[in-house]
């Protein structure tokens, strides 16, 4: 189906404020995912389920292909920066568990204290991965030409993500939470913001396709539960060509707005912190604030969850002003010193 307007739009210079915005109806989206899937005891909330985890799991690819479409390009210093948040937030979260009574073993505790090696959260580890691979991955990109690009990400998306759909049998074993499937994202959404990115598409025609893919996706993940009565979401996973397809065609309905927003631009920044500590505010929540857990016999347990998604978000953006006020200036002093030292152990290692 042709779905290219015949005329293109300029370029524009500053940061488009629409594509800020998907970052966090993506986040609101997938805090709205998980807690659906938490609750799965009766017929409307199993079909709730499968409609969230049908919307909500394209949050993640949606990042990667942001990623690719900016382009990541390596700075030491920022990396480091996103490490001391992630072990910030990992430690709080640790010592709150410790404090409400959990006893998580040592394997449990290594992933809190080091959260990237450890696979705290397996999205920011393989992010730092690509992150390394981003300068060959970009070379790449430009050098290899737009027609093999395009061979390249159609071979891919044959070889991990079709087999998975149709044949069940998913080549990497991760369900696309590995750093295969990151690249491939990565790669696509560089493809667009390199060889299409004056080109705009009919947003009528985009959100036409991505409601008829949304809708196969949940009628097949429908007749799996109706058929085995277990909702597997088999169809919604990450590296299935309905939720890439979903993905791009979502991250191009939003890439078609432009506009300027400060406020959105700086909310979308504490994105990254509020993912990684979605889950300690959960906690919180339902501990000190309410216990909305108990509202699952109601039928408007769905809104209420949509609530307090957008409350993890707007409580979670809150806190990490807090510590980026707080922690800015040590956290510079402390990376600046780091990359100081290693710079003097690399001049004193090539003197020799």
């Amino acid at each position: 189906m042709n779905i290219e307007k015949s005329t293109t739009v300029k370029a524009t210079a500053g940061r488009n404020s629409a594509i800020e915005l998907l970052r966090i109806v993506c986040l609101v989206l997938i805090f709205w995912m998980h807690a659906s899937a938490s609750y799965e005891n009766n017929e409307v909330s199993a079909w709730i389920s499968i409609f969230a985890a049908v919307i909500g799991n394209i949050g993640v690819s949606c990042f990667i292909l942001i990623s690719g479409y900016y382009g990541i390009r390596l700075n030491i210093k920022k990396m480091m920066r996103l490490d001391l948040m992630l072990i910030f937030y990992c430690w709080i979260s640790l010592a709150l568990q410790l404090a409400w009574g959990a006893r998580p073993g040592g394997e449990e505790i290594l992933s809190y204290l080091l959260p990237v090696i450890g696979k705290r959260s397996w999205y920011f580890t393989c992010y730092f991965a690509l992150a390394f691979l981003s300068p060959f991955l970009n070379e790449m990109v430009e050098k290899q030409g737009e027609m093999r690009l395009q061979q390249l990400i159609f071979t891919m998306l044959v070889i991990f993500s079709g087999v998975t759909t149709f044949f069940f049998f998913d080549i990497n074993g991760d369900g696309g939470k590995g750093i295969v499937h990151m690249v491939m994202l990565y790669l696509m959404g560089r493809y667009i913001g390199v060889y299409q990115k004056e080109k705009r598409y009919s947003t009528g025609k985009l959100l036409g396709c991505f409601a008829a893919v949304a809708a196969v996706n949940f009628c097949l993940n429908g007749a799996l539960y109706v058929a085995t009565g277990v909702v597997q979401n088999r169809f919604a996973r990450d590296n299935t060509l309905f939720t890439v397809a979903q993905a791009v065609l979502i991250f191009l309905m939003f890439r078609n707005v432009y506009f300027e927003n400060k406020f959105v631009n700086r909310l979308a920044r504490h994105v990254p912190a509020v993912f990684i500590f979605e889950w300690t505010l959960r906690a919180i929540i339902s501990r000190y604030l309410f216990d909305y857990v108990q509202w699952r016999e109601s039928v408007w347990y769905e809104l209420v969850l949509i609530g307090i998604a957008v409350l993890i978000v707007a409580l979670g953006s809150v806190i990490d002003c807090l510590r980026v006020a707080i922690l800015h200036g040590p956290e510079a002093w402390f990376v600046d010193k780091v990359c100081g030292i290693g710079l003097k152990l690399k001049g004193r290692f090539l003197q020799r």
